[in-house]
C-alpha cells in the first residue's frame, strides 16, 4: 500500500503532461518536391537558393515550416501530380500544366539569351541573323520553334553537347560564337567554371530569345492545393511590393546564395 501511494502522484503528473503534450499542436508542413537548378535553387544553398527563400519567407509568416525534398526531375514531379508531397518548383505554366496544377504569381522572369566572348562583337533581330554562325547547343534541349527549325535547315552551324558548362568551355577557346541559355543560370556556371578575370570575358546580348516566368505548382489532385495557392500568391504579392522579392534575386544574381557558409555581415541581406 505504502509503495503503491509512493508512486501514484508520479503517474497523475506522468498522465497530466502526457494529456497535454496530445493536445499541443503540431506545426503544419509545406513539402516541396525540386532539384538542383543553379542559382536558382540548390540544396547546398542557404535558404536553398532564392526561390527557395522566397518560399521559406512565406509559408513561414504564415506559420508553416517548408520541407524540400531533392529528386530527379521527372520523378519529383510525378511525386507531387500524385499528391504525395504539397508542390514543386521551379516550373514554367503551359496551358497543358494547368490542366493538372494550380500556377503560383510568377517568381522570377527567365529570360533565355544568347551568350558570348566580349571580343566578339555579336548583333540579332531574328534568328536569320545567326546564318554562317558556329551556335553551341545542349543535347535535348528545345530552344523553340524558330532555333529549332533554322538549326535543321542548316542556317548555322549546330554543336549540340551533353552539358551546359562544355558550351562556356567551348566557347571560350573560340569554337563557337554564340550559346542560348537562361541568362542566371548562365552566370552562375560562368562563375563556377572560370575565374574573376575569365569570368569578365563573357557577356549576352539584350534581346532575348524567349521570356518564359518560373512558378511554384501545386497539385489539383490536392485539398490543400487551393489554401497553399492563396497563402502564397498573398505572400508573394506582399513581398513584390515592398521590395523584398527584388532584393532576393539581386542577392541571387550577385552570386551571394552561392557562398557556402556566408560569415556574418559578408552576406546581411541573406539573413532578412
Amino acid at each position: 500500500m505504502n509503495s503503491l501511494l509512493t508512486f501514484r502522484p508520479f503517474t497523475y503528473v506522468l498522465a497530466f503532461f502526457t494529456s497535454l503534450w496530445s493536445q499541443m499542436p503540431v506545426a503544419e508542413t509545406f513539402r516541396v518536391a525540386t532539384g538542383e537548378w543553379v542559382p536558382y535553387v540548390s540544396e547546398d544553398y542557404p535558404h536553398q537558393g532564392a526561390i527557395g527563400h522566397v518560399i521559406e519567407t512565406i509559408f513561414a509568416r504564415a506559420g508553416i515550416e517548408t520541407a524540400f525534398g531533392y529528386y530527379p526531375w521527372a520523378r519529383g514531379y510525378q511525386m507531387v501530380k500524385d499528391g504525395l508531397l504539397d508542390g514543386t518548383m521551379p516550373y514554367y505554366c503551359s496551358a497543358e500544366r494547368e490542366e493538372e496544377f494550380y500556377c503560383s504569381l510568377p517568381i522570377v522572369e527567365g529570360q533565355q539569351v544568347f551568350f558570348h566572348l566580349k571580343s566578339y562583337d555579336f548583333d540579332w533581330k531574328t534568328i536569320a541573323d545567326l546564318k554562317g554562325l558556329n551556335v553551341g547547343a545542349t543535347l535535348g534541349y528545345y530552344y523553340g520553334e524558330a532555333f529549332e527549325a533554322a538549326e535543321k535547315q542548316g542556317v548555322f552551324q549546330s554543336h549540340r553537347v551533353g552539358r551546359d558548362e562544355t558550351n562556356f568551355l567551348v566557347m571560350s577557346r573560340h569554337r563557337i560564337q554564340v550559346f542560348p541559355q537562361d541568362r542566371d543560370v548562365g552566370y552562375a556556371m560562368i562563375r563556377r567554371l572560370f575565374n574573376a578575370e575569365e569570368q569578365a570575358l563573357f557577356t549576352h546580348h539584350p534581346t532575348p530569345l524567349h521570356t518564359k516566368s518560373l512558378h511554384l505548382i501545386f497539385p489539383r489532385t490536392s485539398a490543400n492545393s487551393e489554401r497553399y495557392l492563396k497563402i502564397f500568391n498573398t505572400g508573394l504579392t506582399k513581398m513584390r511590393q515592398s521590395g523584398e522579392l527584388a532584393r532576393y534575386l539581386e542577392d541571387m544574381r550577385a552570386g551571394r546564395y552561392e557562398q557556402p557558409a556566408p560569415a556574418a555581415g559578408e552576406a546581411a541581406s541573406l539573413a532578412r
